[in-house]
């Protein structure tokens, strides 16, 4: 009943979209500011008399930046257009398609890379939209804008549901949480990192032991571009095996006052920024709370029948310049609050005695927080050093209770995570001359942590005794972690560059160190056709409370386990053509080190395989693990109401456990791809109608397959041996569609979306389960098709 409702509500919304939206158009020609500012990409020195165009606009329009490389274009036509940069000695910039609209400023700051001097070469798009924001990222990265996150069919603002798109990745073992998986590798090993600093996992509903959740904490009304890389990183970040997210914040308006109110079904947004000190100050900041907890207080359970779920969530951003314009500091904040309930049936009489979860009053969630500040120093015309001191706290808690007929209660499983940090993160950067530059930095956490798992396994639903309980953590303390790194970028001729480095991250709590050297190096047949190559190591440490499981003596035995640790080659060829298509070809190869096994020849446990949690049994760091493919992608820049990305995949990831077996893992699934476009009717005004698709076709999960002869005799699933992860599932598809009006009028805009999570209901499989009295393993599919529908009204003023 309740997905026939919400298609009903997802086609009334179409047609709304479809029928209605000539009705919004607006006689009077209508303009917008656009501001920015222009730095040169190294040394961070803004650039005075940097030529700014809007392209394809009559008459021409534009202008230079002023001698603090700030620039204004007072009254640029409604709708989406491209800025050009041009300077001498630097390469020429395009952004991506700029959304101006009547009600809100468009602000953007652009870094100016050095030129290369390829004589009689025309440069046709270096430098263009979603080059990586990090210029000395050579392989595996890309930029992207919070416009990006938008238009990405059911990417709903969700940067890990809009990576889905990109070469490489695929979904986690969940369609409704936004785990990914990076080139076979566990979502365990992706970086979060926030203003220079290293961040807790930033999701609403997150889970132990991984970087995803259900929906994400960041807000789109703060983002910058920012970067995502799926390996081979510089040196800069370390405590990462497979990749990363390097989020930037923007800062507000500095003129003028903006409000912002968003509806739909992930939640009320309300959100403002404008100037404190004008010209010199101003703040951004959004608050959100979810519409399912709403929803849930009236009565209606839109994820389950008798399962709620309540979020909430705050961010912020103030920002202050010196008059000289030398020195920046910022303020930063974000927060969010979660809660998923599960209740029991109300009415014990009507449990049935098998189904578990009738029984059940499960309560689970996340709490994170982080606050910090940094400070921005131009030193002199050839460096600057930022700092960043922040103070963070993550929480993730569980609390699992059984029913009896009396409805008397009987805690089964309690789990407690908290991780408060107190960090601070330095970088130095010296462009020493024309051909030599230098950064390096200093990271540094002080952890406060406190863990508890407390469980008593059960015989049965009913089975409420004490017999059986187990602490297999309890305990608290300090700790550290530290990071060092350094890394110089050496320009041997207009063709080719080099990048070496080194990175070092210590735990303070067993006194184990990763030391990383990495290298990397791009050969430039012209601006837009290149080849690259990356090779490095990259450690990370094991999820913190895996160092304190204890057993039943209290003693710790995985407290000196060693950091896990990847190499990684990647080889990397890229051809941007004159009708701004870019062809992107990568292969690479991954060798993993000291993965946690469990000590027992018969086990075929390897940590990897786990998309949450950890071991909470002894193990050691003697497993292995290989990974190697290829990816392939063509991208049309949104250009010309268009835009389209094709990516291809295809690659092997297998393991070996404790007794040196090779096993394919868990996220061996051979292949993904997806096709994503985009295609935009403009009306007057800037007015749009925008259609967007999605489509993924990836190879199925893996699982182990059953012995059938112990299974029947046992009457339980029993693995069968020898055969880890050999079993697959058919392969995923999945269809994602949007379709949204942008609206514009004298005082105000706005915008109305339909994003549909697998619009055609396709029925996935969810897992493989085990049927005891017919002895076969059978399929679960996600119930629904997993339909899911979010429809937005968004209005800025």
């Amino acid at each position: 009943m309740t997905r026939t409702l919400l298609r009903g509500l997802a086609f009334a919304a179409v047609w709304i979209l479809v029928i209605g939206f000539p009705a919004t158009t607006y006689s009077q020609s209508l303009t917008q500011r656009v501001t920015g500012k222009v730095v040169d990409q190294v040394t961070h020195q803004p650039l005075a008399g940097v030529s700014i165009i809007v392209l394809e606009i009559d008459p021409l329009m534009g202008t230079v930046t002023d001698d603090d490389g700030s620039f204004s274009l007072d009254a640029v036509p409604v709708g989406r257009h491209q800025l050009q940069c041009s300077y001498v000695g630097y390469q020429t910039y395009t952004t991506e398609g700029l959304v101006i609209t009547s009600a809100k400023a468009v602000q953007v700051d652009i870094e100016l890379s050095e030129g290369v001097d390829l004589a009689s070469i025309e440069v046709v798009a270096s430098g263009f939209a979603n080059a990586p924001v990090n210029n000395l990222a050579m392989v595996s990265a890309r930029s992207f804008t919070v416009e990006e996150t938008e238009r990405i069919a059911a990417s709903v603002n969700d940067m890990g549901r809009m990576a889905l798109s990109y070469p490489g990745v695929q979904q986690g073992g969940d369609d409704t949480e936004n785990d990914i998986i990076i080139r076979g590798n566990s979502s365990f090993g992706i970086l979060w990192r926030l203003e220079g600093i290293d961040i807790p996992n930033p999701n609403h509903f997150a889970r132990p032991g991984t970087s995803g959740g259900g929906i994400t904490i960041f807000s789109a009304q703060l983002l910058s571009r920012s970067d995502f890389y799926t390996g081979g990183m510089p040196a800069e970040y370390g405590n990462a095996l497979s990749g990363a997210f390097d989020i930037h914040f923007k800062h507000g308006n500095l003129q003028d006052r903006e409000y912002r109110i968003k509806t739909g079904l992930l939640g009320l947004d309300f959100a403002t920024e404008g100037p404190l000190s004008k010209d010199r100050s101003s703040y951004v900041v959004n608050y959100r709370y979810s519409t399912l907890g709403l929803l849930n207080k009236l009565g209606f359970h839109l994820v389950g029948e008798r399962v709620s779920n309540d979020f909430q969530d705050l961010s912020f951003n103030l920002y202050r310049e010196s008059e000289d314009k030398k020195k920046q500091w910022t303020l930063f904040g974000m927060g969010g609050l979660s809660l998923e309930h599960y209740t029991p049936v109300a009415n014990p009489a009507d449990r049935q005695p098998g189904i578990a979860n009738e029984w059940e009053d499960r309560r689970q969630g996340s709490n994170m927080a982080a606050l910090g500040s940094t400070y921005t120093h131009l030193l002199n015309e050839k460096s600057y050093i930022k700092g960043v001191v922040a103070l963070m706290g993550s929480a993730i808690f569980r609390m699992y209770d059984t029913l009896n007929l009396e409805d008397v209660r009987y805690r089964y499983n309690t789990e407690n995570y908290n991780d408060n940090r107190l960090s601070t993160a330095w970088t130095y950067s010296l462009q020493m001359n024309e051909r030599w530059s230098l950064k390096s930095g200093l990271i540094g956490h002080l952890i406060f942590y406190r863990f508890f798992n407390e469980t008593n396994p059960r015989s049965s639903v009913t089975d409420i005794t004490e017999k059986q309980r187990l602490v297999n953590l309890d305990g608290g303390g300090t700790t550290y972690t530290t990071q060092a790194y350094t890394q110089a970028n050496m320009q041997i001729n207009s063709r080719w560059s080099m990048l070496g480095g080194i990175h070092l991250l210590y735990l303070g709590h067993n006194s184990t160190i990763g030391i990383d050297p990495r290298f990397s190096t791009r050969y430039r047949f012209n601006p837009d056709h290149y080849v690259s190559l990356a090779i490095g190591k990259h450690s990370q440490m094991l999820p913190l409370a895996a160092y304190f499981y204890q057993d039943t003596t209290g003693l710790q035995p995985n407290a000196n386990l060693p950091m896990i640790h990847s190499n990684h080659l990647i080889l990397s060829h890229t051809y941007i053509t004159r009708s701004h298509l870019k062809f992107n070809t990568e292969v690479y190869l991954q060798q993993l080190r000291k993965v946690p096994v469990k000590p027992d020849a018969s086990s075929d446990y390897w940590m990897l395989n786990e998309q949450s949690n950890f071991p909470q049994f002894p193990v050691v760091s003697t497993g292995k693990g290989m990974n190697y493919g290829v990816d392939i992608a063509i991208e049309k820049f949104f250009t010309n109401q268009v835009y389209f990305l094709f990516n291809g995949s295809w690659f092997n990831a297998s393991y070996n456990a404790f007794n040196g077996d090779t096993h394919p893992s868990r996220f061996a699934s051979r292949w993904v791809s997806a096709l994503t476009l985009g295609r935009e009717v403009a009306f007057r005004n800037g007015n749009t109608l925008q259609f967007g698709g999605r489509y993924l076709f990836n190879g199925g999960f893996r699982y182990t397959p059953y012995d059938p002869a112990l299974s029947d005799q046992q009457n339980t699933y029993v693995p069968l041996a020898g055969a880890s992860w050999e079993g697959q599932v058919p392969a995923y598809k999945r269809m994602d569609a949007r379709i949204a009006y942008r609206f514009n009028r004298l005082r105000y805009s706005g915008i109305i979306s339909l994003d549909i999570q697998n619009v055609l209901s396709t029925k996935n499989i969810s897992s493989v389960g085990y049927d005891a009295v017919r002895n076969e393993l059978y399929y679960r599919q996600y119930p629904g098709g997993d339909f899911i529908p979010v429809l937005s009204y968004q209005v800025d003023f």
